[in-house]
């Protein structure tokens, strides 16, 4: 694992700030090493016409916001949503991820699938790698 340190100075050469939508291009063996930390996270608040309704289905919803330490910095947020399932309540990833992170695509994978879509799943992939329940709920809860 490198230290924050070394990743920042590698920084300059892997990132790119595309002027046009202000993602930043970073290199996929770059973002792999980046961590993570908890910036925000809140609960929806439940419309004002539903509060007052006896016996209507509602859903606990939020969002959360990570971000790296290292600059530019990178960021991803997601939506998210509280469930019970199997006698256990779980925060659930709902929708896309929202970021302001883009990568760069070899011509083969171009060819394969849209770019949107791959970077989808590669935030998808990193989000799975976080242990982001557990700040939220104490989030949440404060």
């Amino acid at each position: 694992m490198q230290k924050k340190k070394d990743i920042a100075i590698e920084n300059h050469d892997k990132c790119h700030v595309n002027s046009v939508d202000y993602r930043i291009k970073v290199d996929l063996d770059f973002f792999k090493n980046v961590e993570f930390t908890h910036l925000y996270s809140a609960a929806h608040a439940e419309p004002e016409d539903l509060r007052f309704q006896e016996g209507v289905l509602t859903a606990i919803t939020g969002y959360t916001e990570w971000v790296s330490q290292i600059s530019p910095v990178l960021s991803i947020g997601w939506d998210w949503e509280l469930r019970y399932e199997n006698a256990n309540c779980q925060y659930v990833k709902i929708g896309p991820v929202f970021s302001n992170i883009a990568f760069h695509m070899d011509e083969n994978l171009q060819n394969e699938m849209d770019e949107e879509e791959y970077v989808q799943q590669l935030l998808d992939s990193k989000i799975a790698e976080i242990e982001w329940s557990e700040k939220i709920l104490q989030s949440i809860t404060q």
